[in-house]
């Protein structure tokens, strides 16, 4: 398993993640995508079947290594947690090249959307869709209930916080507590859209939580003393910020403060369980 403690596999290596989830790491490196996008193999063990999530973006070494991690095993779906096109630009391509029937929450992409608490099966897979927005719109997750993994997308990242836009932040809190029952069982582990694996979830879950209220605790402080603008709260948050992230740094400011204008924020809660 690729964790913190461990080094990243190399884009197009096949990596046995679970017992029933592959990781093929996309060759799309860059700042916001960290070491790439996440593309996850699922299947039963000795099933001849997978389903293929987040094929990532559209490129042809990429494309080769899917169909080279299934080996003999039929892709028969292909599944994506949001739109975006580090994880989606692929999807339509490689569900054209397999046959496979290419399912998502946004209708732009399938004309088969996901439904909440959804069952998926492939082969004697059985997978669960989770609404969980917040990143965007249309996030969904995949929950492996015979072994406690769910797949987050964007929604939990292996490291830092995933780019909230104004007026879903109250989503994105709530995607969390819903991810915090799910993965609440002993056992459970995140496999994320970037970096790497989550196995103690539910600390990680409200790691994320406590540094978005501190974030939130720190804009609402500011715009008390009269800093309103966000470009302005950017230089006040994160004044070493390289120019390559600031365009994130300034939609997660504008985010807060629509939060801080519209919701009561509390002050920071317990401290993070180990």
């Amino acid at each position: 398993m690729w964790t913190r403690d461990t080094p990243p596999p190399r884009p197009g290596d096949p990596l046995s993640v679970t017992e029933r989830a592959t990781l093929v790491l996309a060759p799309n490196a860059n700042a916001w995508t960290f070491e790439g996008t996440n593309t996850w193999l699922l299947a039963e063990p000795g099933s001849d079947v997978c389903a293929v999530v987040d094929p990532g973006p559209d490129d042809d070494a990429h494309l080769a290594a899917i169909l080279d991690a299934a080996g003999e095993r039929r892709i028969v779906a292909v599944w994506v947690t949001h739109a975006h096109h580090d994880h989606a630009e692929l999807a339509p391509r490689l569900a054209r090249v397999t046959g496979a029937t290419l399912r998502a929450a946004n209708p732009r992409l399938s004309d088969q959307p996901f439904t909440d608490d959804e069952v998926l099966r492939v082969g004697a897979l059985e997978v669960r869709v989770l609404w969980t927005p917040g990143h965007t719109g249309d996030s969904v997750c995949f929950h492996l209930p015979a072994e406690g993994s769910v797949l987050t997308g964007d929604t939990v990242l292996g490291r830092g916080s995933p780019i909230v836009k104004p007026g879903r932040l109250g989503q994105f809190f709530a995607s969390l507590d819903r991810l915090g029952e799910v993965l609440a069982p002993a056992g459970s582990v995140i496999l994320p859209g970037h970096g790497p694996a989550l196995p103690h979830p539910v600390p990680e879950l409200e790691r994320r939580r406590q540094s978005r209220m501190r974030r939130l605790d720190q804009v609402a402080q500011a715009m008390a003393e009269g800093v309103t603008e966000p470009e302005a709260l950017v230089e006040r948050m994160y004044p070493h910020l390289g120019p390559e992230l600031r365009d994130a740094a300034r939609i997660s400011v504008e985010a807060s403060i629509v939060h801080v204008q519209t919701t009561h924020v509390p002050a920071l809660s317990d401290p993070v369980p180990n």
